[in-house]
């Protein structure tokens, strides 16, 4: 079972989301720097969801990314950045620094999920990946049309490249990356993906 760190200090918000994740995930949570850095060092972690406004400076997004630029040096986790700070300034750093994706308060479960999901898929790919000899993904995008279109890029580049080394076997594709046929095959149909396909 995946396990995510949860990094917020709004413990309403906290609780719920543990709620509606705790069934298909191994649930830690932390409010602050110091027990996030206690948890990470202790359990092997797939995903962290950060809140950027952490205590001692709740109202801006320095505390939170130090916790993400912390936890993109040290460990393989995806981090999936939270909060109400409403600027495309924090997103572009959050992005830039190597968050996996970013979502704005107030955010539904259904997208937290879809996101997890996406994140999970994307470290199972890179771990078979790297089993392979390959250490890092590579990506032709251009920035400028949006972070949407680079998350599909790269969804669609690490998909294909697991479709191609299973001859395009759809069970052993999703056992390597680590989700439901169901959403491997959403994901051949949101991308047009086929057995013939070259790109």
């Amino acid at each position: 079972m995946p396990t995510i760190l949860l990094v917020e200090d709004d413990m309403a918000l906290r609780k719920q989301i543990r709620f509606s994740l705790e069934g298909d995930f191994s649930i830690l949570e932390a409010e602050n720097r110091k027990e996030a850095t206690e948890l990470l060092k202790s359990h092997p972690i797939d995903v962290v969801i950060l809140d950027l406004g952490l205590p001692p400076s709740g109202d801006s997004p320095e505390e939170g990314l130090i916790i993400l630029s912390s936890i993109l040096n040290q460990y393989s986790s995806k981090v999936i950045i939270l909060t109400g700070q409403k600027t495309e300034g924090i997103a572009l750093e959050s992005i830039k620094t190597g968050a996996f994706d970013y979502l704005m308060k107030p955010i539904s479960m259904e997208k937290i999920l879809f996101s997890i999901e996406r994140a999970i898929l994307f470290k199972n790919a890179e771990e078979e990946l790297e089993k392979q000899g390959i250490k890092k993904i590579t990506l032709d995008v251009e920035v400028g049309k949006g972070l949407q279109t680079l998350r599909d890029e790269a969804d669609k580049h690490v998909i294909l490249k697991v479709l191609r080394d299973t001859n395009f076997n759809i069970y052993q594709s999703a056992k390597i990356l680590g989700v439901k046929r169901e959403s491997l095959y959403y994901f051949l149909k949101k991308f047009g993906l086929k057995r013939t396909h070259e790109s």
